[in-house]
């Protein structure tokens, strides 16, 4: 199973928000921290790990490496990780943690909608608003944000 934030590549572009400094400090021992507290809120028991790989085409994907009740791992590519803030970085990771709680609540259909669903248990819409903006500013493409992340009603 990879699952990654790339499938969002059919949304309209939106004004981008001001920008804020990105992350330099974020290693794989911050990640598997911010990781390990987003399993925790979102009640997520199976394993999680999450390492910087320096290529992933996908940007952030999420597998798993035995089977139905993981572990699993997230990659994160190393050049996406120095775009992000801190916090689309959490935002990021949320919604990867989505697609391992959609994986783990069988019979349920993977998709972006119900990842940011989930992913919203625990983090805004709006800090997933510039994490999109970025994935389709590297595929050269635009979306609309209502198609993945609802109409903010």
């Amino acid at each position: 199973m990879a699952v990654s934030v790339q499938t969002m590549a059919r949304a309209e572009a939106m004004a981008l928000p001001r920008a804020k400094a990105k992350s330099s400090r974020l290693d794989d021992q911050s990640l598997q921290k911010m990781v390990d507290k987003l399993r925790n809120d979102l009640s997520i028991l199976e394993v999680v790990g999450v390492t910087i790989v320096p290529d992933n085409p996908l940007m952030l994907s999420v597998e798993t490496m035995e089977g139905r009740g993981g572990p699993f791992m997230i990659s994160v590519d190393e050049s996406f990780l120095s775009e992000l803030t801190d916090e689309e970085m959490h935002s990021a990771l949320a919604h990867e943690l989505g697609h391992v709680w959609i994986y783990t609540h069988h019979p349920y259909l993977q998709t972006e909608r119900l990842a940011n669903e989930i992913a919203m248990r625990v983090v805004t819409r709006a800090s997933l608003v510039p994490v999109y903006h970025k994935v389709w500013e590297r595929l050269g493409t635009k979306g609309d944000l209502n198609e993945f992340l609802g109409n903010g009603q």
